[in-house]
């Protein structure tokens, strides 16, 4: 079987172009998007440096107050979340939390977490945020969790990618032959 090596860089590069337009697509939606609109601190009134401490565990009336007073959003409603979700959009925060489901000045959701026994807000989401967070998914290729850079499917299109980089490269200053 004489397979050529124009043939294997063809079929590598077509294995890998699919990741690589997700890459550079994902690539330039970061660099387009300010980290802190996509946090969602556009939406705090001032970056409180304040050391937490433990107070009694707020209520939900408590909570809402805490968004109208350090935000520019209304809470609409409040629910404790006491289990983590797979991909949630508050994973890596200590539990319980307090989601308040709010909406800004021109009606867009945001959803504003509270840690209810500081009483301190420890994230805001955002459309902006939840399709950040797809980006990065799709550029870690990491879909459900969104959080392993060092996952298999990662090393391997990128390792096909370096190589089918270097053939490209090799194939471009070699002659074809005639065959």
């Amino acid at each position: 079987m004489n397979v050529s090596n124009r043939k294997v860089h063809k079929f590598i590069g077509l294995v890998v172009s699919v990741q690589l337009l997700l890459w550079t697509v994902s690539g330039i939606f970061f660099s387009f998007n300010k980290i802190d609109q996509i946090r969602g601190e556009n939406y705090l009134k001032s970056v409180e440096q304040i050391t937490p401490e433990k107070i009694s565990r707020i209520s939900f009336d408590e909570a809402k107050e805490i968004v109208i007073e350090k935000t520019y959003l209304y809470p609409i409603s409040v629910e404790e979340i006491t289990e983590e979700k797979r991909g949630s959009e508050f994973r890596g925060r200590n539990l319980p939390l307090y989601k308040l489901s709010s909406v800004d000045s021109s009606d867009k959701e945001v959803n504003v977490y509270i840690d209810p026994s500081l009483g301190k807000i420890v994230a805001i989401r955002t459309f902006e945020w939840r399709l950040w967070d797809l980006m990065w998914g799709l550029h870690i290729m990491d879909w459900r969790d969104r959080e392993d850079i060092n996952n298999f499917f990662l090393k391997i299109f990128s390792i096909l990618a370096l190589i089918s980089s270097i053939t490209g490269i090799i194939l471009f200053f070699r002659p074809k032959s005639k065959a």
